[in-house]
């Protein structure tokens, strides 16, 4: 539930700049994503960014969207809506002389794959060709945001290492001194690796659906220029959570991403230490969080899962031939 001043300056900076007004709900996500239903049933979504590379943001996103336009992507995907006076961004004061950066953009209909309780094997297999088809799609673009530093890429994961401390239980802490180390022992191989420019945060909530089929794609907020085998390992680490057979899961979304780019020996031999370091980031940032803000629950909510697959992971050591066949 938003503030009633806040909702207010919000409606506000929407009809000044949009001409729309409309009932607010707060999304998921690290920024302030918002929800917008219009009396006329129009829905958007306002994005408003906090991060310091918030100003490039939205028109780095307008710039692949056309880009995936052009190339002839087939999913549904989010288009930013330029204000009244041409701007793709614009400022929105949150709090007194507190200044963000905002944009919007249309809602893309579909079914939230974080809300499917029961995943067939065939929504995994299409969401591995699904994010597949969009890195094909994105082979030849490139983009100066998108080699930008940021928490969540994989290569960067070190970084996050010194939050292990905000890890409450030790043998949770050593099961991700674990993760890292796997990851340790292959990372130096990373930029030998093909690159490229990927979403970074294939996730549940990111992906929508309708019935056995990925529709469309949200949430492109993390691009960067990466391996391109770190896609595969960020849309694996959320596909095997909660799953009675994690590699069952994993081998389905392998087989849906390798239908359609065949991947190289080496970056195969590199996935599952990468899962693991995703993983492990996960529950290093979920920790320093719960203990920054207990009451923001969305900020943790997979803490649990992660730890329990990355529990799984150690028992298997390695991943078994058949998941990546």
């Amino acid at each position: 539930m938003l503030p009633k001043i806040l909702e207010t300056r919000i409606n506000e900076f929407l009809f000044v700049n949009y001409g729309i007004e409309g009932t607010l709900q707060r999304l998921g996500g690290e920024n302030l994503n918002l929800l917008i239903a219009t009396e006329q049933g129009e829905r958007y979504v306002l994005k408003i960014v906090t991060e310091e590379s918030a100003n490039d943001s939205a028109p780095a996103e307008d710039r692949l969207f056309q880009h995936l336009k052009r190339a002839g992507f087939s999913r549904d995907l989010p288009t930013i809506i330029k204000s009244y006076k041409g701007n793709i961004n614009s400022g929105i004061e949150i709090h007194n002389n507190d200044l963000k950066v905002a944009y919007l953009m249309n809602y893309v209909p579909g079914e939230v794959l974080e809300k499917n309780t029961d995943i067939s094997n065939k929504l995994r297999f299409d969401s591995g060709r699904a994010m597949a088809s969009l890195d094909r799609a994105l082979r030849g673009f490139d983009d100066p945001f998108a080699h930008r530093k940021h928490q969540w890429e994989l290569p960067q994961a070190g970084r996050h290492r010194d939050k292990i401390a905000a890890i409450e239980n030790p043998s949770d802490r050593a099961l991700v001194e674990w993760a890292y180390g796997h990851w340790e022992s292959v990372s130096h191989h990373l930029t030998e690796l093909p690159h490229q420019v990927i979403h970074g945060d294939a996730n549940k909530e990111n992906l929508l659906t309708k019935g056995d089929r990925v529709t469309g794609l949200v949430d492109f907020a993390d691009v960067c220029f990466n391996p391109r085998i770190c896609e595969l390992a960020v849309l694996l680490a959320y596909m095997m959570m909660d799953q009675d057979d994690p590699m069952k899961a994993a081998s389905s979304v392998i087989r849906g991403y390798t239908e359609v780019i065949e991947l190289q020996e080496r970056e195969l031999d590199v996935l599952f230490p990468l899962v693991c370091v995703r993983l492990a980031v996960s529950v290093c940032m979920a920790s320093m969080r719960l203990a920054e803000d207990p009451e923001n629950l969305s900020w943790f909510v997979s803490l649990e899962p992660a730890l329990d697959l990355l529990r799984r992971l150690r028992r298997v050591g390695t991943a078994p031939a058949d998941a990546v066949t």
